[in-house]
Order: structure tokens, then C-alpha cells, then sequence
């Protein structure tokens, strides 16, 4: 349900606290979600705003944007941002799984154009009491949760999970070449003591690579860990996965649904989910037309000024 739980007067306040937010492949967003005019959209991972208010500066009067986020600082911040366009835009705490339930309490069954931007914002990441950053510049509880609502933590992941689950979250969704080790060394640290910060992961991670790993490869060493643990935290795969025939479901005909990953399991599903639905089968029509037959992916101008935008994958349907 949309909520106004941020007063005009402390908007002033929240855009003192911005953190500069570079939408990721902005031209090619609005290219293949293709507003229109009198649109109806979902934003489903609102984050900072950016995709929300390039799509917006399309609209006339009736255009409108459902901006979903399960992050309520987000949320806070995405208003700052786009309160300009008053009620064409309407600000969702929720999680993009319940998508089809969020539609329906706006008495709505179908929209023009759905976007998915995948992953954690620039925000997030600069905001350490979230648990989310790998910078040893911080050390704060382990969290990671992108709605502060739901029970599971990383703390709960590091210090309870059994060796082997975890030695298969970082291998599976970290793709972390030592989980094994780290996997091994963060079960003998947690029998001492809990393993309560980002630091002290960090530690751990640290005894278990060698310094050829950490000091000669690019990124971050601990960056794999830190998004495989995240993305079990919060589900991100098993969400991804539910939501996408929903959120086909929804779309008019003609109705677009853009997708950008920057993990290669959420590209495999998102790949496969799409090829399925292009399809014919058991004398079913397609439900959809394939839009981009490959990933669309940055421009080396567009990384040099934002290297998020290094590993991000688009890719776009339109339903039949």
C-alpha cells in the first residue's frame, strides 16, 4: 500500500542527505521500455529514482509511475527526488514479489511497461549501518537486509548456518573461488566468538585467501562473499524467478518489461524465463516477443563514468 510516511517539511531535510545516483544504461532504459505519454509503469526497484525520473519526463498529464521498494530509506530519498511530479508517482514499501497483490489495491489489471533494476544501489552500499559495505573503513553489525522488517540477517547466515550451506552460498551465489576455506575458518571463528561485523568478516575472509587473491585481482577480495550473502539474506533469486510471469501477467499487449542484472544466475534466469515465454508449445502461442536476443550492455564511456555499470546486463520482452 502506497504510504505518505514522509512529511513535506522534512523533504528539505532528506535531500541534504542525497547520495549521488547514476541510473545505470539511462538511454537504453527509456529505449526499450518505450513510455509513453499517458503510460502506466512499475518501477519495481525504485532505489534512488533515477530510471523513475527518466521514464516521468516522458509523461503528460495522466502518466503514471508505481515505484515499488522494500527499502523505506529509499523510498525517503526517491521522493526528494521526484517529488516534482506529485501524484504521477506513487511510492510502494513492499517487495516486487508481491507484485501482483500491489497492483490490485490500486484497483488496476494492467500496465504499459515494467523495470527491474536488479541489485544493491549506491546508497545502500555508502551507508554503512546497513551491513551491506566490504570497506574496512567501516565496521558495523551484520545485516544486509533490504527490508528491515523480515527476521533473517547476515549475522543469522554467517553464525548459524551449517558449514556446508554456507561453503554453498559462496560458491554458488558468490562464485568465490575460496568458499571452502572461507566457509571452513568462519565455522572454527564462530565457535570462539560470534562473527558480529563487517569487520570481523573481513577478518575472516582475509585469513582464509592468500595475498596474491586480495591484492592482485580486480574489485574488492571480499565483494563475492558480501553479495552471496546478500542475496540469500534477502532471496534475491528465488524472488526474481517468482516475479517475472507475474509481472508478464500484468502487461498489456504491447506492454514492455525491461530487466537489468548485474549477477550471472540473475541473467541465466532472467535468459531462460524470457526464451520460454518466445515460445510455442503444447498449441500455445508465445507470450511474448524477444526484444534483445543478447544482453544489451554498457558503453566504455558510459563504465568510465559509472563502473557499476560494468557488469550490467539488460534485457527486454514485449508481451503478444
Amino acid at each position: 500500500m502506497a504510504v505518505d510516511f514522509f512529511p513535506k517539511q522534512k523533504i528539505t531535510k532528506v535531500v541534504k542527505i542525497l547520495i549521488e545516483h547514476i541510473p545505470v544504461l539511462p538511454e537504453e532504459v527509456i529505449k526499450y521500455l518505450c513510455p509513453q505519454k499517458d503510460g502506466i509503469y512499475i518501477d519495481a526497484t525504485l532505489g534512488g529514482g533515477g530510471h523513475a525520473s527518466l521514464i516521468a519526463s516522458h509523461f503528460g498529464k495522466n502518466g503514471k509511475i508505481f515505484g515499488i521498494d522494500q527499502d523505506v530509506e529509499a523510498l525517503k530519498k526517491a521522493k526528494a527526488k521526484l517529488d516534482k511530479y506529485g501524484d504521477r508517482i506513487s511510492y510502494i514499501p513492499d517487495n516486487f514479489r508481491n507484485l501482483a497483490q500491489i497492483i490490485l489495491q490500486f484497483s488496476i489489471k494492467e500496465v504499459d511497461g515494467i523495470l527491474f533494476d536488479l541489485g544493491v544501489s549506491t546508497e545502500q552500499l555508502k551507508s554503512p549501518e546497513r551491513g551491506f559495505s566490504f570497506s574496512e573503513k567501516f565496521n558495523t553489525p551484520l545485516d544486509m537486509r533490504m527490508d528491515f522488517s523480515q527476521k533473517l540477517t547476515a549475522y543469522d547466515v554467517v553464525n548459524e548456518y551449517p558449514e556446508e550451506k554456507i561453503r554453498e552460498i559462496l560458491y554458488k551465489l558468490g562464485e568465490e573461488p575460496y568458499a571452502k576455506k572461507i566457509a571452513k575458518r568462519i565455522v572454527l571463528k564462530r565457535k570462539i566468538k560470534p562473527i558480529k561485523t563487517t569487520g570481523d568478516l573481513l577478518g575472516v575472509i582475509r585469513e582464509s585467501t592468500p595475498p596474491k587473491y586480495r591484492f592482485s585481482r580486480k574489485g574488492h577480495y571480499a565483494s563475492k562473499v558480501f553479495r552471496a550473502i546478500r542475496m540469500e539474506v534477502n532471496q534475491e533469486l528465488p524472488a526474481l524467478e517468482e516475479v517475472i510471469p507475474k509481472a508478464v501477467d500484468i502487461l498489456k499487449k504491447g506492454g514492455r518489461l525491461v530487466i537489468i542484472s548485474f549477477h550471472s544466475l540473475e541473467d541465466r534466469i532472467v535468459k531462460r524465463t524470457f526464451k520460454e515465454m518466445s515460445l510455442s508449445k503444447e498449441n500455445k502461442k508465445p507470450l511474448v516477443r524477444l526484444l534483445t536476443k543478447k544482453p544489451i550492455m554498457a558503453s566504455p564511456s558510459e563504465i568510465e563514468k559509472n563502473p557499476k555499470a560494468d557488469s550490467a546486463k539488460l534485457r527486454a520482452v514485449e508481451k503478444l
